[in-house]
């Protein structure tokens, strides 16, 4: 009987190896199943100043202890000699592009599910493909030979467990891993509870509460006990500890209408004042409402999130509205009583704002208080300059402050530099 063989493909350390590839005088050394062929290299906010985060490292880089989300002046700490590089955005998202185009060109189904990682899926047995794991090698010579960048593919009988399976293809040597149904009481119950993938802090109650030490113990919970515990989560963790997923391929996936809007912004230092944070969330208010106006929708819950000096601990709040807007003056005041209401006054090195629970703004809601056609045209007004002439072209005063981040992030892509 001929079934859908699903992989996950992933490009190991995918900005620095964009990198590496580009530059001549490492590229030609590079073989692709030596990892020690790498050079040192990370990529990182402003080399000059020693400032920002690693985004990527190489494994070479690894091996002497920096790991993606490390400040970069620790990181220099660990290996002085590391080559440091600014993130080109453009370059990678165009690299990313390209290669999403060859999985479409060598498989029949492909779903793009970030800028370095792809599903694909193909029938088996069949005429096509008559050997997946040549099926998987072809793909992953073919992307080594046009790009020089080293792919890790995970077969498995549905999604979630290719994605599974290529956690356990990065260990292996190849980089391929298939996976089938009969294997996962062999490969995927032993297990620690913590490598079940989506289940984020949901694991820690698993093994705290339920005493779960691996995936299979988590497999042997009745779902009754799983619902009561998560909720609807808890039949998704009783599906996937079994091995099953029930989700498809979706080769529309990013052009799939919005269910919220959200930006995120990480700051050059920490912020302590209140009135710099506030500030930092007005401009990125400004930017979901702009999305939504151009989506023309509006949404009914606004979350405010921030992360703490270190990028470590923080918060994530929201609060649903009587109704839906997209209006800025409705919003800001709802996002600083939620600033109020959960900062501990630590400082803040990253801050986010969304807006979901959307519906289409087919009508304006008018007000017996404000002049609401006015303001409207007004956004509209500013929507239209900006189109035009640039982001910056007209903006808030408070964005000219030494809090403003606004003339910074418009010069980046992906909040890094192009």
């Amino acid at each position: 009987m001929t079934k859908l063989i699903y992989g996950l493909v992933d490009m190991q350390s995918f900005y620095a190896s964009c990198e590496v590839a580009s530059r001549e005088e490492y590229a030609a050394r590079r073989k692709e199943f030596d990892d020690s062929t790498d050079p040192p290299l990370v990529v990182s906010g402003d080399p000059a100043r020693r400032s920002g985060i690693i985004l990527a490292a190489t494994p070479t880089a690894k091996r002497y202890g920096v790991e993606n989300a490390m400040r970069l002046g620790e990181a220099l700490r660990l290996y002085p000699r590391l080559i440091v590089v600014r993130p080109h955005m453009a370059f990678y998202l165009h690299v990313s592009v390209r290669i999403q185009m060859l999985m479409q060109q060598c498989f029949p189904f492909q779903e793009q599910f970030s800028v370095d990682e792809g599903f694909i899926a193909f029938p088996y047995p069949s005429n096509l493909f008559p050997d997946p794991i040549a099926a998987a090698r072809n793909l992953q010579a073919r992307i080594w030979d046009q790009f020089r960048i080293r792919a890790r593919i995970g077969l498995a009988p549905n999604k979630w467990l290719a994605k599974m399976a290529n956690k356990a293809a990065k260990k292996t040597p190849g980089g391929i891993v298939w996976w089938r149904e009969e294997d996962i009481p062999s490969v995927l119950h032993p297990l620690p509870v913590e490598e079940m993938w989506g289940l984020k802090r949901r694991a820690e109650v698993l093994r705290r509460k339920f005493k779960c030490e691996t995936i299979g113990d988590v497999a042997r919970l009745p779902v009754g006990v799983l619902k009561a515990e998560f909720g609807v989560w808890g039949e998704v963790i009783h599906r996937w500890a079994n091995g099953i997923d029930v989700s498809d391929i979706n080769p529309d996936s990013y052009h799939a209408p919005h269910k919220g809007f959200s930006h995120r912004t990480t700051l050059p230092r920490d912020f302590y004042e209140r009135s710099e944070i506030a500030v930092v969330i007005l401009e990125l208010l400004d930017e979901v409402c702009h999305r939504l106006r151009q989506a023309h929708q509006a949404g009914r819950r606004v979350g405010l999130g921030l992360t703490y000096e270190g990028l470590t601990g923080g918060f994530y709040r929201a609060r649903t509205l009587p109704r839906a807007t997209n209006d800025p003056a409705e919003l800001y005041p709802v996002l600083l009583a939620l600033l109020d209401e959960h900062w501990d006054g630590s400082g803040v090195r990253a801050v986010s704002v969304a807006v979901d629970m959307l519906q289409f703004r087919e009508t304006l809601q008018l007000s017996l208080f404000e002049n609401v056609p006015a303001r409207t045209r007004l956004y509209e007004t500013v929507d239209e300059i900006r189109a035009r002439f640039g982001e910056t072209s007209i903006m808030r005063a408070v964005s000219l402050t030494r809090a403003g981040q606004l003339r910074e992030r418009s010069l980046r892509i992906g909040g890094h530099y192009a």
